[in-house]
């Protein structure tokens, strides 16, 4: 693996992600959160952003579980923007992927199930029993009318 540490204009930074593109770097002596993140290509070592874009994508990737590796500091972010996000990150995946998790709506074990091991695979999270119930309702809104107690 790469260096895990750059020293840029006397400042530290350490290796944060490692995507099939892109190596992270995060500097925290750097007040600025678009300053504090730098982007390089893997393949060649040349910087990509050093400003709100490298930023951004980081999170992004972070957020999609898009990454390879990622350092202690960012699994403790991601743990907390999936707890954060996690519903609608679900919803988004079923609606991308509605033909495949129909039965979700049904309410079969199978398919609970399914979903499930289709998240952690592809977003790195799964859903309790309550959460996939608070998905399922805003999947499909129009199932939970009527009475309730």
């Amino acid at each position: 693996m790469e260096n895990k540490y750059k020293k840029i204009d006397g400042h530290v930074f350490k290796m944060a992600m490692v995507t099939k593109s892109f190596i992270y770097y995060i500097g925290d002596s750097e007040c600025d959160d678009n300053g504090s993140v730098r982007m390089y290509e893997k393949e060649t070592g040349h910087l990509v952003s050093d400003n709100y874009m490298a930023n951004r994508d980081m999170h992004q990737n972070l957020l999609y579980f898009n990454y390879e590796w990622i350092c202690e500091r960012l699994r403790y972010s991601r743990k907390c923007m999936v707890e954060e996000c996690k519903i609608n990150l679900a919803q988004e995946y079923y609606h991308e992927n509605e033909i495949e998790h129909n039965g979700i709506l049904g309410w079969s074990e199978f398919a609970k199930r399914k979903f499930n091991d289709a998240l952690l695979t592809n977003l790195g999270f799964t859903l309790s029993e309550y959460d996939l119930r608070e998905v399922r309702k805003q999947i499909n809104p129009d199932k939970n009318k009527g009475l309730t107690m």
